[in-house]
This record gives structure tokens, C-alpha cells and sequence, in this order.
């Protein structure tokens, strides 16, 4: 294998271009290794067991032809690479046109699943896979006016539906076991600003406490308390990393009336001060 490394590049999406497909090399240009808050949907797509990838403050080592997926709003820092990585990048919405295609998004992105953010395709897949990438980018390299964007969208319904088909792990196939755990967690994303406790969330899902927490001990093997903690503190990171708010204004915006509470509640959960992780953060950015 050879030594020679690099970092994957931040893709950016002009007005009329809803998707980029890019093949990179060890020559490319403009590389960056700050972490990044993503905007958009990205499949990056590895070809050498070089490196590795940080989503959402989770390192995940990088095989070849492993799928990352990193959905809008997720923080990724790529860290060095092989030589040879693929990029593809859509806008939300692009492909999300309707009810089964906002589905496999979902499913191939795991949005809801219990599953890390990557996908191993069988040596079968990658033959397709390589094919329809080929087309993917043949076609987004034209003029923005000469593109036809609904090949392109096909395109790449095909390729997440191929994803899925030859994903090595047959438990994507089946997708989300329980569909309420999926509900729960839409939930804790759209209150957990204001709704900290488990009797809320039950109450929406006409469940009593104890049975949701049941399900969601047996699927993701944390109580529903625990997800809302790991979403608070998820938010809290990003805010840290990705704005000059002050650590009293984040724990405001996210519902504490008391500064000092969230402090104490963000060591306990990090073990470390929300002032520290952003210092550390920082720090490692400038390495």
C-alpha cells in the first residue's frame, strides 16, 4: 500500500448544482482538516484501509470500500486518507421527492437505526456501485444548464438502493425493528430543547413510561432519559465547536435555566467543562 496520504476536501453545492459526484486523488487541492457542520447529504466512499473518519465526535476507522454517510447537520472531520476516495454529495430534498424515495434516504443514511454511519458493500455491489457512480459523475461534470437532473436523481436512488441490496450487514436490510423507537428519537429532535423528561414522550406515543423505556432498552440499550441526554450534549458539542456563543448562552438555548446546572450536568456526562472540550477542540484543529 502506498504512504501517500490526504484530507478529504470540504464539497460545497452552488445555487442550480443540487449534486456533486468527485473522484480524488493524492494531487487534490484545497484540503482542510477542521472539523465541519454538513449542510447537505454525503456518501464518501474509501478505497484503502488508510485513515479514518469523525462523525459527530465518533472516530470509525476507514476500510476500503466502506460507505460513510453523513446526513445534514452532523459534524465530520475527515482525517488522512488513501489515494483514491470517492465524494458524493446531494441537497436535502433533491432526492427526497416522495414517500418511498425520503424512505430510502432514511434507511441508507440511518437516521433512526441502531447502526453506525457506514455501510460494507459485498465485492457484487461495488461492481454495480462503480458503474453507477461512472454515470453519476460523467453527468455532473456537464454545464449546470445542460445537466439533466432527473437522470441524476435516478442515479442516485439507484446507487442507495444498490448500497442497500448488497450492504454486508444483513440487519440494514430489515431496517428499524421497532418503527416507535424511530418515532421516539424524531420526537427528542424536535422538543428536547424544552421536554427533558421520559413521561412526555410516552404520553405522545400513548405508551406509559416503563413500556417505551423497555423498547428502547431492548433496541438501543439506553433509556429514554439517556437519549435525551445524548442529544443535548450532541447539540451542545456542535454549538461549541461551531459558534462564539457563550457556554451561558448554549445552556439557555438548550432549556437550562441555570448556567451552573448545565455545566454540571455537561461534566458529568463528558467529563469535562463544555469550556474545556471547546479549548481541546480548538487545539486539535490546529495541530
Amino acid at each position: 500500500m502506498s504512504d501517500t496520504k490526504m484530507i478529504i476536501p470540504n464539497v460545497r453545492l452552488i445555487l442550480g448544482q443540487p449534486c456533486r459526484a468527485i473522484e480524488l486523488s493524492s494531487e487534490q487541492e484545497e484540503p482542510f482538516i477542521e472539523p465541519h457542520r454538513h449542510q447537505y447529504w454525503e456518501i464518501v466512499w474509501c478505497k484503502e484501509d488508510t485513515g479514518s473518519q469523525s462523525i459527530d465526535f465518533i472516530e470509525y476507522e476507514n476500510r476500503a470500500n466502506r460507505l460513510f454517510t453523513i446526513a445534514p447537520g452532523q459534524v465530520h472531520l475527515s482525517e488522512y486518507m488513501g489515494q483514491n476516495v470517492r465524494l458524493l454529495v446531494f441537497a436535502p430534498g433533491f432526492v427526497e421527492t416522495n414517500k418511498r424515495s425520503t424512505q430510502l434516504v432514511e434507511s441508507v443514511f440511518s437516521t433512526h437505526a441502531v447502526r453506525p454511519p457506514y455501510i460494507d458493500c459485498s465485492d457484487e455491489g461495488l461492481y454495480y456501485l462503480d458503474s453507477i457512480f461512472t454515470m453519476l459523475k460523467e453527468e455532473c461534470e456537464r454545464d449546470i444548464d445542460d445537466c439533466d437532473w432527473g437522470l441524476v436523481e435516478s442515479l442516485i436512488n439507484c446507487f442507495l438502493r444498490y448500497m442497500l441490496r448488497y450492504a454486508k450487514t444483513s440487519k440494514l436490510k430489515g431496517g428499524q425493528r421497532d418503527a416507535r423507537v424511530g418515532q421516539l428519537i424524531e420526537l427528542i429532535d424536535k422538543h428536547y430543547h424544552e421536554e427533558k423528561k421520559c413521561e412526555f414522550y410516552a404520553s405522545e406515543l400513548a405508551l406509559t413510561s416503563k413500556r417505551l423505556n423497555e423498547i428502547v432498552k431492548a433496541e438501543r440499550g439506553k433509556t429514554v432519559t439517556q437519549l435525551i441526554h445524548d442529544r443535548i450534549i450532541l447539540e451542545a458539542n456542535r454549538d461549541l465547536i461551531f459558534s462564539t456563543k457563550t457556554v451561558k448562552t448554549i445552556a439557555i438555548e438548550l432549556g437550562f435555566e441555570d448556567p451552573a446546572y448545565f455545566s454540571r450536568f455537561y461534566r458529568k456526562q463528558m467529563g469535562e467543562s463544555p469550556a474545556e472540550f471547546r479549548l481541546r477542540c480548538v487545539d486539535s484543529a490546529t495541530l
